[in-house]
C-alpha cells in the first residue's frame, strides 16, 4: 500500500470565511473594501491592497486578495478587525468562537501530547481487535500494485505522528469531533484511514482514547439492503453477541471510520423516519449512514470520514461542523524521488523532472501514487522509443504518456485483448467508463458488466494488466485502478467510431457537447481531466497508435464536431462571463495540432487569461497566435512566471528554459500587433525588467492598433516611463487606465515629462485621440493637475472621461480641477470619489460647473467628506448647468438639511438632472418629504437612489404620493436597507398599478415579509404594469418563484434579483 506523503489541515476555515463574506450585502461588502484602505485596521507592517483590485472584487476574489496579503491566521484576524469596525457584533462573536475552535484543533492535533491512560481490556475486545486486524490486512492483500511500482516508505515515525495527530482528545466541554479527510482520487485517503484502524487494532494508537473503532466501507454499505445499526456493527463482530449496551454506556469512546461515503446515495434519507437512537430499527443502509453522519444515532461518538471529489462537497453540508483535513498525497520531493528511482539513470531522471515541472498538470497528477506510476511508466516507454523527442524542450502531454503506457501494456497482453474480435468489447468498456462519469459511478458491479455484455475473459485480462482492480469490500465489483484511467477510456469512447451515446437515449455527439459546455461555459472542474484526454486523442498520431492497440476505428468527424460546438458557442454568446479560456487553450495545446487550434480559435473575439505558471504561459503562446479576430484581451501574469534566474551560467539547462519562456512571452506580445486587437487589459501583471521591455516594444509597434489600454497595478512601475515614450503621438488610443501604480513624485514627473513634447508635460494628449484616462488609486497630492489642462494654442482636447478616484486629493487640488472643467471642452465625465475634498473643494468645483464652457454630464463625488454646506453650492450648479445629468453623492453626511437644498433645485422645471444617488447620506422622513415635493415639478429625473437611509414606511409613503402622478418620469428607485416593513407594500402596490414609467425597484435589505410581498405582487400580475426588475431578499424570491414562472409563461419580462447592480458590464470593465 502506498502511504500519503503528508497531511495539510485547513479545518474548513477558508470556506467558513468565504461564507461570512458572501453573507454581506453589497453595501456591507463595499464598506469592508473601504475599511481595508485604512492602515490602522490592517495587521502591523502589512501593505494595503490596491483599490483597483478591491473595487470590482466579489467575495471569492476578495478572500484571495486577503490570503495573499495576510496569509494564514492573519487572514481571519484582518477580516475580524474590519467586521469589528463595521459593528457587525453577532458576526464578530461567531468568528471569535470559530477562531478559538481552530486554535483548539491545532493544539489538540499536536502529536507530542500524551494519550490518556489505557483502560483494562476485556477478552471480547481483544477478539474484536484481532478480527478487525485480519480484515484490514485482507483488504490490503486484495489490492495489487504494478510490479515496477516504487514504495517510497512504509510506516515511518513521521507517518505515525501524522496519524496520531488526527484524533486527539478534545478539551473539556468541546463537542465530539467529526473529521473529514479530503483529497483527489488515489492520494491516500483510504490508506490513511485503514492504517489508523490497523494501528488501533494492533494496540499502537488510541488504545487509551477509544475502546472500539469501527471501519465502515461505503462500497460494502451500498450493496446492503435493510439493516439495523446493531446489525451493521455485528458484521465484523467475532461472535453473535454484540455488546450494544457497552457501546451505549460510553459512546464518547467510540470511533467510526467511514471510508468512501460518497459511494452511497444519501439524499435526505433518514428525515422521513422518526429521529432517535434506536439501534435495532431496520432501515435502508443509506438511512443508517445518513443518521450516523448527522450524529443522530451516536451524538457523542467521534467520526472520521473520507471523501473524494465529487462527494466531498455534499458531505460538507451534511456533517455537523466538520474539521476538514486535506490529503495532498506525494510531496514534490516524493514525486522527484519516485521518478529518479523509476528511471534509474540520475541524469536522465533529472532532465525528465525539469521537463515535467513545466507542466503543472503532470506534477499535480503525480500526487496520487498510482497516477505517478502511470506517468513515469509512460515516460519510460517514451524514452525507450524516442529519447530525443521525449526530452525535447517542453513537457510531454498527459494524454501522450497515458496512450504510450496503455499501448505498451496491450502490446504484451494476451491476444484476446488486442485482436479485431475484441473491438466490440473495447467499445463497450469505453462506454462503461463514460457512463460511470456521467453518473458519478466509479465502482461497477457484475450486473453493470453484464448489461454492457463485457465478457469475463476480457475483464480478467484488464485486471491482470491492472487497468481494473477488484473492490475488496464488494464481491464481484471492479473499479478502475485510478480515476484518471476511467477518464482516459471515457474520453476514448467519444473519439471511437459510432453514433450511440453512453447513456443510451442521446446521440454521442450531443453527449459530447453537453460535457464540453459543462467544462468550459460552466467552468465545472469535474470534467476537466476527461476533456483534456479527449482533446489529446484528437491528435492523429495518438489516434493511429490506439487504433492499432485496441483494434477499433476512430471516428474521422470528431474534430469537425468540436468545430461546430465552438462556432455555436460564439453564435449564442457563451464565450464570455464564466467561460474558461485558459482551460480551452490547455486542451487545444494537448492536441499538439496547430491546424485544429487555428480552426477552433478562428472566430474567438475575446479572451480572459490569468497566467500563473509555466504551463499557462506555454499554452497561451501556442494558442493566441491562432486568434486572428481577437478584439479584447485581459492578460494577467503572476510574478514568478517570467522571473529570470541568473544563478547558473550561460548555456545551462536553467538558462535555456528561461530563454524559452521569454520566446513564449514574445509570441504572446506579438498578438498586440495583429491589427485587430482593440482592447487590452494587463492589470496586476508582475513582469521582469526584460519582459517589460519586450512588452513595451510591441505596444510601440506601428501595427499596434489598441484603442483601450488598462495598465493597473503593474510592476515594475518604471515600465510607465517606457510606455510614455512609446505612446507619444499615438492616434489610436482612446482609453488609458493607470490606476494603482504607486506613482510617487519622481515616477509621476518622469511619466508626465515623457508623455509630452519638450515644451509641455501632457501636451501630446491633446494632440491625440485619447478620450479616457484613469489615474485612480495613485497618490496625486504631489502632482500638478494643471498639467492636465489643454495648453493654449493646441488642437481641441479629445479627453471625455477622467477618473481620479482615490487620489488623495484635497480642497487645494480643486482649483486646478475647476480650471480643468472649463479648459477641456469635451470632458463629460469626472470621477473624484474617495477623495477628501470637503465642502471647500466642492465650492471651487461648482464655480466652474456654472460656466457655459463646462460640458460635464456626470460627476462622481461619493465619499468625499461633504456635508450640508456643499449642497448649497451644488444646488446652484444644478440650476445653472445645462449639461450636468448625473450626480453621485453617496456616502456623504448631507442630512435632511442638505437634501432640502438640493430639492430646491430639483423642484425647478429647468433642472436637467436625470440621475441622483443619495444613498448613505443620513436622509430621514423629512428629507423624503422634500424630495417628494421636488419630484412633483421635475420632468427629467429618471434614477433616484436613497438606499441605506432611515427612510422608514412614512418616508416611502411621501414618495409614493408623487410616484403615482402621470407627470412623474422616474424609472429606477433604490430603496435598499431603508428600514421598510410590510406596511409600505400597500402604497407601493398602488404606485405599481398606476405608474407609467417605473421599471426598476430595489427593495433589498428590508423586512417586507411574505404578506407584504404578496400585496406587492398583485399589480405585477397585470399586463399594464411597467416594472421590469425587482430587488428582493433571497427568502422572498423563493416566495414568488412560482408566480414569476407563470408571468414568464405569459410573456412578461420581469426579473426578480437578490443582488442589485446599476452598472452595465462595459462600464465595470473600463470605469
Amino acid at each position: 500500500m502506498a502511504s500519503p506523503a503528508g497531511i495539510s489541515g485547513h479545518d474548513g476555515a477558508r470556506d467558513q470565511l468565504l461564507s461570512h463574506l458572501r453573507g454581506l450585502d453589497p453595501w456591507q461588502l463595499e464598506d469592508f473594501k473601504l475599511a481595508l484602505q485604512c492602515p490602522e485596521l490592517l495587521p502591523e507592517g502589512a501593505r494595503r491592497i490596491p483599490w483597483a483590485d478591491l473595487r470590482a472584487a466579489g467575495p471569492a476574489d476578495l478572500l484571495c486578495l486577503l490570503e495573499e496579503r495576510f496569509p494564514g491566521r492573519r487572514t481571519w484576524e484582518a477580516a475580524l478587525r474590519v467586521f469589528e469596525d463595521l459593528r457587525l457584533s453577532s458576526l464578530c462573536e461567531q468568528m471569535r468562537a470559530e477562531l478559538h475552535e481552530m486554535s483548539q484543533v491545532c493544539r489538540l492535533q499536536d502529536p507530542n501530547q500524551e494519550e490518556p491512560e489505557t483502560v483494562e481490556e476485556t477478552a471480547h475486545r481483544r477478539r474484536y481487535r484481532e478480527r478487525l486486524r485480519t480484515r484490514i490486512l485482507a483488504l490490503w492483500d486484495c489490492t495489487p500494485w504494478p510490479e515496477d511500482h516504487i514504495y517510497l516508505r512504509h510506516v515511518t515515525q513521521r507517518e505515525h505522528a501524522e496519524l496520531q495527530g488526527l484524533l486527539r482528545p478534545r478539551g473539556a466541554g468541546a463537542p465530539p469531533l467529526t473529521m473529514l479527510l479530503e483529497g483527489a482520487a488515489g492520494v491516500g485517503k483510504t490508506t490513511l484511514a485503514t492504517k489508523l484502524v490497523l494501528h488501533w487494532a494492533e494496540g499502537v494508537l488510541f488504545r487509551g482514547r477509544f475502546s472500539y473503532v469501527f471501519y465502515i466501507s461505503g462500497h460494502r454499505l451500498a450493496k446492503l439492503g435493510d439493516i439495523s445499526f446493531a446489525g451493521l456493527l455485528a458484521l465484523d463482530w467475532p461472535d453473535s453477541q454484540v455488546p450494544v449496551e457497552e457501546f451505549r454506556a460510553h459512546p464518547e469512546r467510540l470511533l467510526f471510520v467511514i471510508d468512501g461515503a460518497e459511494e452511497v446515495t444519501l439524499g435526505s434519507k433518514g428525515s422521513a423516519s422518526r429521529p432517535g437512537a434506536d439501534w435495532y430499527q431496520e432501515l435502508p443502509a443509506a438511512s443508517i449512514l445518513f443518521r450516523l453522519l448527522k450524529k443522530e444515532l451516536v451524538p457523542e461518538a467521534t467520526l472520521l470520514v473520507t471523501a473524494g471529489p465529487p462527494g466531498g462537497r455534499a458531505l460538507r453540508g451534511l456533517l455537523l461542523r466538520p474539521c476538514r483535513v486535506g490529503i495532498p498525497g506525494f510531496t514534490e520531493g516524493d514525486r522527484r524521488e519516485y521518478l529518479r528511482r523509476f528511471l534509474g539513470d540520475p541524469d536522465v531522471a533529472e532532465e525528465a523532472w525539469r521537463r515535467m515541472r513545466g507542466s503543472e498538470t503532470l506534477v499535480r497528477l503525480c500526487a496520487a501514487p498510482l497516477a505517478c506510476w502511470a506517468v513515469c511508466a509512460g515516460l519510460k516507454r517514451q524514452l525507450a522509443g524516442s529519447p530525443a523527442s521525449a526530452l525535447a524542450l517542453g513537457a510531454p502531454t498527459p494524454t501522450s504518456l497515458y496512450a504510450r503506457l496503455f499501448c505498451s501494456l496491450l502490446a504484451g497482453a494476451e491476444p484476446g485483448l488486442r485482436t479485431g474480435s475484441s473491438a466490440g468489447q473495447w467499445r463497450a468498456f469505453c462506454s462503461l467508463a463514460a457512463e460511470g462519469l456521467w453518473l458519478a459511478a466509479f465502482t461497477f458491479a457484475g450486473d453493470a458488466l453484464e448489461r454492457w455484455r463485457l465478457e469475463a475473459p476480457f475483464i480478467d485480462g484488464l485486471l491482470r494488466l491492472q487497468i481494473l482492480r477488484r473492490v475488496s469490500d464488494c464481491e464481484h465489483c471492479v473499479t478502475f485502478a485510478h480515476r484518471s484511467f476511467q477518464e482516459f477510456f471515457g474520453a476514448l469512447f467519444y473519439v471511437l467510431w459510432g453514433a450511440r451515446g453512453s447513456l443510451g437515449g442521446v446521440p454521442r455527439h450531443q453527449e459530447m457537447r453537453r460535457w464540453l459546455n459543462h467544462a468550459f461555459a460552466d467552468a465545472n472542474p469535474y470534467w476537466r481531466q476527461m476533456v483534456r484526454f479527449f482533446f489529446g486523442l484528437l491528435g492523429t498520431d495518438l489516434a493511429r497508435q490506439l487504433e492499432e492497440a485496441v483494434g477499433c476505428r476512430m471516428s474521422p468527424g470528431v474534430a469537425d464536431e468540436v468545430l461546430d460546438w465552438a462556432e455555436e458557442l460564439e453564435r449564442c454568446g457563451a464565450v464570455s462571463g464564466r467561460f474558461d479560456f485558459l482551460w480551452l487553450f490547455q486542451c487545444l495545446h494537448e492536441t499538439q495540432d496547430e491546424n485544429l487550434a487555428r480552426r477552433v480559435l478562428n472566430h474567438l473575439p475575446v479572451a480572459d487569461l490569468d497566467i500563473q505558471g509555466c504551463e499557462h504561459l506555454r499554452v497561451s503562446s501556442f494558442c493566441l497566435k491562432h486568434c486572428p479576430k481577437l478584439r479584447k484581451l485581459r492578460l494577467s501574469v503572476s510574478r514568478r512566471v517570467l522571473e529570470k534566474k541568473w544563478t547558473s551560467g550561460l548555456g545551462t539547462p536553467e538558462m535555456r528554459v528561461a530563454d524559452f519562456r521569454m520566446h513564449q512571452w514574445e509570441d504572446i506580445c506579438s498578438v498586440f500587433c495583429s491589427g485587430n486587437l482593440s482592447e487590452l487589459d494587463l492589470s496586476n501583471s508582475k513582469l521582469s525588467t526584460a519582459s517589460m521591455m519586450r512588452l513595451c516594444l510591441k505596444l510601440g509597434n506601428p501595427r499596434c492598433r489598441l484603442q483601450k489600454l488598462a495598465w493597473k497595478s503593474m510592476a515594475p512601475v518604471e515600465g510607465l516611463r517606457k510606455l510614455g515614450l512609446l505612446l507619444r503621438g499615438d492616434r489610436h488610443l482612446t482609453h488609458l487606465d493607470l490606476s494603482s501604480n504607486s506613482l510617487d513624485a519622481a515616477v509621476s514627473r518622469g511619466v508626465f515629462r515623457m508623455l509630452g513634447h519638450s515644451a509641455c508635460g501632457l501636451k501630446y494628449l491633446w494632440n491625440s485621440s485619447l478620450s479616457f484616462l484613469s489615474l485612480a488609486d495613485n497618490d496625486l497630492s504631489h502632482v500638478e493637475l494643471a498639467r492636465l489642462r489643454e495648453p493654449p494654442g493646441t488642437a481641441t482636447c479629445a479627453l471625455k472621461e477622467l477618473s481620479l478616484e482615490k487620489g488623495n486629493l484635497s480642497a487645494a487640488a480643486c482649483e486646478d480641477l475647476a480650471s480643468l472643467l472649463t479648459s477641456t471642452p469635451r470632458l463629460t465625465r469626472l470621477c473624484l470619489g474617495l477623495n477628501p475634498l470637503g465642502d471647500e473643494g466642492v465650492q471651487l468645483l461648482c464655480g466652474s460647473l456654472t460656466r457655459p464652457e463646462c460640458v460635464l454630464q456626470r460627476l462622481e463625488l461619493w465619499c468625499c467628506r461633504l456635508s450640508t454646506p456643499s449642497c448649497r453650492h451644488l444646488s446652484d450648479a444644478l440650476l445653472r448647468s445645462r449639461s450636468l445629468t448625473h450626480l453621485n453623492l453617496r456616502r456623504n453626511s448631507l442630512g435632511d438639511g442638505g437634501v432640502k437644498l438640493l430639492s430646491s433645485a430639483l423642484g425647478r422645471a429647468d433642472c436637467a438632472l436625470q440621475s441622483l444617488n443619495l444613498s448613505h447620506c443620513s436622509l430621514t422622513v423629512a428629507g423624503c418629504r422634500e424630495l417628494a415635493h421636488a419630484l412633483k415639478c421635475n420632468g427629467h429625473l429618471k434614477i433616484l437612489d436613497v438606499g441605506n437611509n432611515d427612510v422608514q414606511d412614512e418616508g416611502l409613503k411621501e414618495l409614493c404620493r408623487v410616484l403615482k402622478s402621470p407627470s412623474c418620469v422616474l424609472q429606477t428607485l433604490g430603496l435598499e436597507k431603508c428600514s421598510l416593513t410590510a406596511a409600505c407594500c400597500q402604497p407601493l402596490s398602488s404606485v405599481l398599478r398606476s405608474s407609467k414609467s417605473l421599471e426598476n425597484l430595489n427593495l433589498l435589505g428590508n423586512d417586507l415579509g411574505p404578506d407584504g410581498v404578496s400585496r406587492l405582487w398583485m399589480p405585477l400580475r397585470k399586463s399594464t404594469c411597467k416594472l421590469r426588475k425587482l430587488g428582493l431578499e433571497k427568502d422572498l424570491c423563493s416566495v414568488v418563484s412560482a408566480e414569476l414562472e407563470k408571468l414568464h409563461e405569459k410573456g412578461c419580462f420581469l426579473r426578480v434579483k437578490s443582488q442589485w447592480d446599476f452598472n452595465d458590464p462595459e462600464e465595470r470593465w473600463w470605469w
